[in-house]
Formats: C-alpha cells, structure tokens, sequence
C-alpha cells in the first residue's frame, strides 16, 4: 500500500503529464501533449490540462488509511524500526501531494482523515472549502515535521528496500522549498516586479474572500533560508556533496546520467524509483540516433546562458551584435562554429546539442587553441564527419524528414543523454533526481538575497548570499559572481543580484521541471506568452537559417495561467468550491 501511494507523483522531466517544462525553456511539438494545449491557450475547466487533482488526493487518502491501519500489522517480521520508517514516509508523501496540488491549484481543500459510508454522504452535501494558502503551507509544514519524527537519516544503497524511499533529508529539502514558494512574491504580497498589485488574481472561497494574504511578510524570506541551512547541514551530515568529476562539464553532465540500477550520485537527495529518463531522452535525440528530435530548446533560452567568464551574455560587451563563424579543423575535417556558442557556461554545452556540433563530447573550463571550448571525441555514438545538422536540407533537417517529428528550433536538449550513447535508439535507463542538493543551495541563496534585500540590509555585504552560490559555480568552473563582475567592473546592486541568481537557476535548473513554477511564484510569467524564437529551419544552412529572429509561434499569455483550472467535474462534487480566477 505505501509503495502505491509513491506511485502517484509523476516525474518533474514527464512533460505529457506535469506541467514544469511547459514554459519558455523549449517547445515540445507534438500537438496532443500538455505544453501544446498550454501554450495554444486550448484548455478549461471542461477540458482541463495536466489535471491531478483527484489523483493527488487518492494519494492522500490511501496514506492516511495506510496510517489509520499499519498498526493492525501484528507480523513478527515487521521491525519497530521499518514500521516507524513507513510512518514517517506516509507523512512526507501527503506532504508531498499537497505540495504539489499547492503549487498547481493555489490553496486547496484540506482533509485530514478518511471518510467512509454516511461522512462521504454528509461532506458531499455540505462542501469542504478551500483553506487559505497560509493555512495549507503551515498544514504541510506539520506533516513534514512529523514524518522527521520517524524517518530514517539517510537511505543506504546496502538496503535496497530503502532506496528512493524519503528519509529525514527528504522532508527537511521539501520544507526548505516550501517556504522558499511562501516567500515568494505570487504568495507574499502579490505584487509584480514593476509593483502592479495583481490581486485579482488570488483564488476566493465560497463567500469571495482572497485565500492568498497581500499582505507582504519578510520573515517568511527568513524563515526560507533558516530552513534550507538547516536542510543543507543535515544533508552534509549525512555525507550529501556536489557531484564533482574531472572537470566543470563532466560534472554537471553526469547528474542526470547515472544508472538507476547502481547507487546514484553524491547530490542525489529523493529520486522517482519507478521512472527512467528514458522518454525524455529518447524524445529529444536527434533522427540518426533513432530518436524522435522533438525537445527543441528555444534561442530565447539559449542566449540565457552565462558566458565562460561568468557574465551574463547581455553584460559581454559584443554578444548581442556577434555574428557569423569560425572554423577549423579536427580529424582532417573542416568544422566551423557559431561565433555565439564559444566561450560559454560549460552547462550549456552539457544542456543544449546545437547545429554543427561533431560530438556530444565538450570540455569543461580548459583552453582550447582554437578559443572555442570546443573538442572533437568520437565515441560510439558518431560516425566520422556525422555531425548534427538541423537546417533544411541536413540529415536532421526539416526537409528530410517525415512525420511530426522534428526540431522546431534547430536545437536539441541533450542534458540527459549520455556522450557515449550508442546510435541505436536506445532508451537507457537512468534514475531522475527529484530532490538534488545544486537547488538546495540556490534556495538558501535566493532566500538570504530577499530577506536581507527586504530589511535594509545590503546582500552584497552578507556572506550568506554567496556561500552556496560560489560552490555552484566552482562545481562547474565558472568565475564566482562578485569575481566576475568585479573585473568586468559592473556594479552588483540589489536588481542586478536578484537577476543573476534567478539566471543562475534558470540555468542549473533547465529542464528539470521548475521552470513553470518559478515563472509564477516570481509573478514573471507572462514572458511565457508572445513570439518565441529558433532558428529559421525552413530555410538551408548558407540561405537564411541562421536567423535568431526567426519567431516559429506565438504563444498564448492571460492572467487566469498563474493556476490550473480545477476540473469543472470536480467543482461540482463540492457546493463550497471555486474554482480558480477566470476558469
């Protein structure tokens, strides 16, 4: 029964089913898939899209009958310490639900016990209405606390019931991104970065009472970053680090790449124990790989990346305006690179396979003679002199291909596909990391920022903005922050640091399903409408496809997108509930 009740989260990376990579990180081109039907703005609360609502509370409620009967269990086989083990997961895993219906929905319904016979009759008839959004993140937090009162510290790969299962580093990291959520502007004060109040928007009870406070609250900022150190300590306490290989790109490239069946890496917090990356990977290889060449990373993303000296590109006096190619040669083949994707974060090269590109292989933060951060490695995975080559008329081009499966951009998200793929479509069979210590760290910064930013107090001078955040960028060999900017003598103010460390988790973080939520908690999320942007695939490789400007859709933007249409069907179940601002 506990292990049914994992079963019902969907991974962050399942983009048919959850909704954290429909946002402006990349297009998915399949017309029957989630992100499609977001982005066209083609869904209600008749037709409502990544709708879990029911699903999510059938979780909660197995859980909590799980709790009400695992005492019954009188089997001599079953130890006090498994017992208080499962416990404590069956609190974590409600947690978890709601959570994840928070974040979706806004405030929801809470339900505490399971109702049976005539009380389903009678709450049927009466309603349950929504809790307030402070009431639901105080109802988590209770049940997280809980759960650490009977968790294990750490799962161990020597016991392989445990592994995957939530431990006490779980329930500390999803307190730490509870309150980070809290904190944030669309749940604290619910004003836009320009100050627009957008309450409007805020989800009513019944009787049209706001169920979210606009009542801004710095201590929530506090209380974020006391609780993501606290889970940080626990987690290197328990023998939790970066992941750290020979250089920057290997580092960041292996998080993802791991075998399931083995231990997973050191970062590694909770993984989905029934998921592979498999389809991610398979949809977003390019066509000689035997994959279906669909998960095509948006320009506008690409040029979010920071440039290898640490600068944002829009701070590299010359990016914007850079054009054309430099070539060389590499196994006594010409090769030639888009000026733009030299010098770059080696996470962009781990992150995004671009036309031209000979191998999957990249370096980390080694200087190449040719200035590019650029290599040639044949592996299995290459022919010689095959090289992805996604304009018109290339191998991996619009013209060459048949059926819906194509790059609509002229880039490919290769994060989760190994350098050494073999060129047969297999899928692999990697473990996804729901819970990894990199966003633990950026939380703690991004609290430390705004609390201190919201008191009076510079960031700038305060060691804990920066802590966690140069360990992030040592990871991947990038110049710290206060480096970098500093030698290029551009002043850190408080917008400048508050824009910088979003990019910074915009770029850890892409493609890991938290892009969609954080859009909406920063009250930024109507950039997620409007002309997106790739390169000019109808066009051949020296007649136009180079052209940044290309936009290939406009997406669809209104207010009522910060949350989820609650399912009409479910609306009507429940005489005390509304459903969300403008469903």
């Amino acid at each position: 029964m506990l292990t049914q009740v994992y079963s019902y989260y969907y991974s962050p990376i399942d983009f048919q089913s959850y909704p954290g990579l429909a946002c402006n990180e990349a297009d998915y081109i399949w017309n029957n898939y989630g992100p499609h039907y977001k982005d066209a703005g083609q869904y209600s609360a008749s037709s409502p899209i990544f709708n879990h609502w029911s699903r999510y509370y059938q979780a909660i409620r197995t859980s909590l009958y799980f709790l009400d009967n695992v005492d019954k269990c009188k089997d001599v086989k079953f130890r006090d310490d498994e017992r208080n083990w499962w416990k404590g997961e069956a609190y974590f895993l409600q947690a978890y639900y709601y959570f994840l219906l928070l974040t979706a929905y806004g405030p929801v319904p809470i339900i505490d016990r399971v109702y049976t016979g005539q009380d389903v009759v009678d709450l049927t008839e009466s309603g349950l209405p929504r809790s307030g959004f402070d009431d639901c993140v105080e109802y988590i937090d209770t049940l997280l606390i809980k759960s650490l009162d009977y968790l294990d510290l750490f799962y161990t790969h020597s016991t392989s019931d445990r592994a995957a299962r939530a431990s006490q580093l779980s329930a500390r990291f999803l307190r730490s991104r509870l309150w980070l959520y809290a904190a944030s502007p669309l749940y604290n004060g619910m004003k836009s970065p320009s100050g627009t109040d957008l309450s409007r928007i805020a989800p009513k009870d019944a009787s049209g009472e706001s169920l979210i406070s606009t009542r801004f609250d710095a201590e929530k900022w506090k209380k974020a970053m006391d609780l993501s150190l606290e889970a940080i300590q626990a987690c290197r306490g328990a023998g939790r680090n970066l992941h750290k290989t020979t250089d920057g790109y290997n580092s960041y490239k292996d998080l993802m790449t791991y075998a399931r069946g083995g231990a997973p890496n050191v970062e590694n917090i909770f993984y989905k124990q029934n998921f592979s990356v498999s389809d991610f990977r398979q949809h977003s290889s390019p066509i000689q790989f035997g994959g279906y060449n669909g998960i095509s990373p948006l320009v506008d993303h690409v040029n979010e990346y920071f440039m290898a000296n640490g600068l944002m590109p829009e701070d590299q006096p010359g990016y914007s305006t850079e054009t054309g190619f430099d070539s060389y040669v590499a196994n006594g083949k010409p090769i030639k690179i888009y000026r733009k994707f030299k010098n770059r974060d080696p996470r962009f090269y781990a992150n995004i396979l671009f036309p031209g590109q000979y191998s999957y292989m990249v370096l980390g933060n080694e200087t190449e003679t040719t200035n590019s951060r650029w290599a040639i490695k044949n592996t299995s995975s290459w022919e010689e002199n095959v090289y992805y080559q996604s304009w018109f008329d290339g191998r991996n081009g619009f013209g060459s291909i048949s059926g819906r499966n194509y790059s609509s951009t002229g880039l490919l998200c290769c994060k989760y596909i190994r350098p050494d793929d073999p060129a047969t479509g297999t899928k692999g069979d990697y473990g996804y990391a729901v819970f990894r210590l990199g966003e633990l760290y950026l939380n703690h910064a991004e609290a430390a920022l705004e609390y201190f930013a919201a008191t009076g107090v510079d960031p700038l001078s305060r060691p804990e903005t920066f802590e966690y955040w140069d360990l992030i960028r040592d990871r991947v060999e990038l110049p710290r922050i206060r480096d970098a900017y500093s030698k290029a003598g551009i002043p850190l103010t408080v917008a400048k640091l508050r824009d910088l460390i979003r990019r910074e988790r915009m770029v850890e973080l892409a493609f890991e399903g938290h892009r969609y939520f954080d859009n909406r908690r920063w009250m930024i999320a109507d950039r997620e409408g409007g002309a997106k942007h790739g390169f000019d695939i109808y066009k051949n490789e020296d007649a136009g496809f180079w052209n940044e400007n290309y936009s290939f859709e406009t997406r669809a933007w209104n207010e009522r997108m910060y949350f989820l249409p609650i399912a009409q069907s479910e609306v009507d179940k429940n005489p005390r509930l509304n459903n969300n601002y403008g469903w």
